[in-house]
């Protein structure tokens, strides 16, 4: 059975914030350096914060009512100086799969939902940014036509 994908709402934030545990602590446990723990309250405020706020688009994907994975969007409008042209892009900030629903289509899903919003809204340029041990999540983005157009580079230590 395929999960509803559906526009998250003011409400959803209980169920986003627990969802997000699970990609949040893989990045806690491969980038401790980076990420720190969170504590649950002040995730639900963070995703309260992006459902009042216009730039910010999320879906949720819902099988019988229980939240199985998520996808956070923001839509920026950039005007025109010096060393660039003017840009509107969709940057995909965040997607959640709950681990028992991965590998069925949710995350594309979610995905499809956020490229439609870009599309009606007639944003031509959709990015977004992964950590490299994050080989499924690529696999996905490949699939979906995503391609490599920035490499950054990190040196630690003094």
């Amino acid at each position: 059975m395929t999960p509803k994908i559906r526009r998250a709402v003011v409400g959803d934030e209980p169920a986003l914030a627990a969802l997000n545990r699970f990609v949040h602590e893989m990045h806690l446990v491969r980038r401790p350096d980076y990420y720190k723990a969170t504590r649950l309250p002040d995730v639900a405020a963070w995703f309260r914060e992006r459902l009042e706020t216009p730039p910010a688009a999320l879906w949720i994907a819902e099988d019988d009512g229980i939240a199985v994975g998520y996808v956070v969007a923001f839509f920026h409008d950039r005007p025109a100086n010096p060393f660039r042209q003017a840009r509107r892009w969709c940057e995909i900030d965040q997607i959640a799969v709950d681990p028992g629903w991965r590998r069925r289509g949710v995350g594309r899903s979610l995905m499809l939902a956020a490229l439609d919003e870009a599309r009606a809204r007639e944003f031509p340029d959709v990015e977004l940014s992964s950590w490299a041990f994050n080989d499924d999540a690529h696999a996905m983005f490949r699939s979906l036509g995503f391609e490599v157009r920035t490499l950054t580079f990190e040196r630690g230590g003094p």
